[in-house]
């Protein structure tokens, strides 16, 4: 998959480093943090 088709050229070589897992992880729990806001929100009766 080419990512520099659509992100920049640093985020690009970022992506392939080492530190791969490491973004993942941090996006996978951003997207956690994410859905439990949204799901507070729905709870408190306020839509997102």
């Amino acid at each position: 998959m080419r990512f520099d088709k659509f992100l920049p050229m640093a985020l690009v070589t970022y992506l392939q480093g080492k530190e791969r897992a490491a973004f993942y992880r941090y996006a996978l729990v951003a997207a956690l943090l994410a859905v439990v806001c949204i799901i507070g929100l729905l709870a408190l009766g306020e839509s997102p």
